[in-house]
């Protein structure tokens, strides 16, 4: 009975130093992710394009069409005048295209024949920008999903339809509907 006694003894011993051994290598060897949150990627429609190489962009809402260029500083200046636009326009652009350029969309399984359900035909909103090497692309927003969240979109000769979050046409409109 005492021998029995030693060896139970013995292997509690064995276990708890092998379950140490095993958190020791766990420790050394283990890695852990990197701390905070994952890093950030652009995944926006625009994420392959530089914003600085952006050189003009044209709204549309309804009739209105508004085109800004930028100027050789950096701003924008609409096309219509000759002056810089005030910061705040000129910053609504920048914010505008940095949207474009970070905020990923998500595919809707929507067919053509859905356009004008969903505001796309004609779009509410559209939005053409053009790179310094001529390349173009214009966005087209339609109405907002039924939770308010996000809005249809799609890009202009593409056959897809996406849901873009809706903050991304917020800094568009009031340029749009500006005179």
């Amino acid at each position: 009975m005492v021998a029995a006694a030693g060896v139970r003894g013995w292997g509690w011993t064995a276990a708890a130093a092998l379950a140490a051994g095993f958190i020791v290598l766990l420790a050394l060897h283990g890695e852990r992710p990197e701390p905070g949150l994952a890093r950030f990627h652009p995944a926006g429609l625009l994420a392959d394009w530089p914003i600085e190489q952006v050189t003009s962009v044209e709204l549309r809402a309804g009739a209105r069409r508004q085109l800004f260029h930028r100027d050789p500083g950096g701003g924008w200046v609409a096309a219509a005048e000759s002056s810089p636009m005030p910061a705040d326009l000129s910053a609504a652009i920048e914010t505008g295209l940095k949207l474009l350029h970070n905020s990923a969309p998500q595919r809707a399984d929507l067919t053509d024949e859905q356009l004008a359900e969903f505001g796309l035909d004609p779009p509410r909103l559209s939005v053409g920008v053009r790179q310094a090497s001529g390349e173009a692309m214009t966005v087209e927003f339609g109405g907002l999903n039924p939770l308010g969240l996000e809005r249809y979109a799609r890009i202009r000769g593409r056959p897809e339809i996406l849901l873009m979050p809706s903050f991304v046409a917020e800094p568009w409109e009031p340029l749009a509907a500006a005179q």
